[in-house]
């Protein structure tokens, strides 16, 4: 962990994949047609399936550290409420059971997609 106190936040891999896999198929209903959204879900598939491990781990580090908030009550709270509320809608919205919500994240697909993953990272030192 690069952060103290430790906020890091670890899922199951293969549920994980296949959740965002069945989202993106229910959001994709429409949009077959749509180069964009295509080549979004192509990036996103083929990270996947590259990165494949036995954990998603997700630094929140750098989300939780830009409020003024507790940095382990806010990871708290997105790995209690706010991540397990979401799988849920998720879930609803892939069996057919949740369509105001699925509407909600169709309409504003590249906010929830858009892939901005990289090969490299980069930083920089101040001065």
């Amino acid at each position: 962990m690069i952060w103290n106190p430790p906020i890091g936040i670890a899922a199951d891999y293969a549920e994980g994949a296949a959740l965002l896999r069945g989202l993106l198929r229910a959001v994709g209903k429409g949009f077959e047609e749509d180069a964009e959204f295509t080549e979004c879900v192509a990036k996103a598939t083929a990270h996947l399936d590259k990165q494949q491990a036995k954990y998603f781990l997700l630094e929140t580090g750098e989300i939780v550290s830009m409020t003024g908030d507790d940095p382990a009550a806010s990871v708290r709270r997105l790995a209690y409420e706010d991540i397990p509320d979401t799988v849920a809608k998720a879930e609803a919205a892939i069996s057919g059971q949740n369509d105001d919500w699925l509407a909600s994240v169709r309409a504003d697909w590249q906010q929830h997609f858009a892939s901005f993953y990289s090969e490299a990272l980069y930083y920089s030192f101040p001065n």
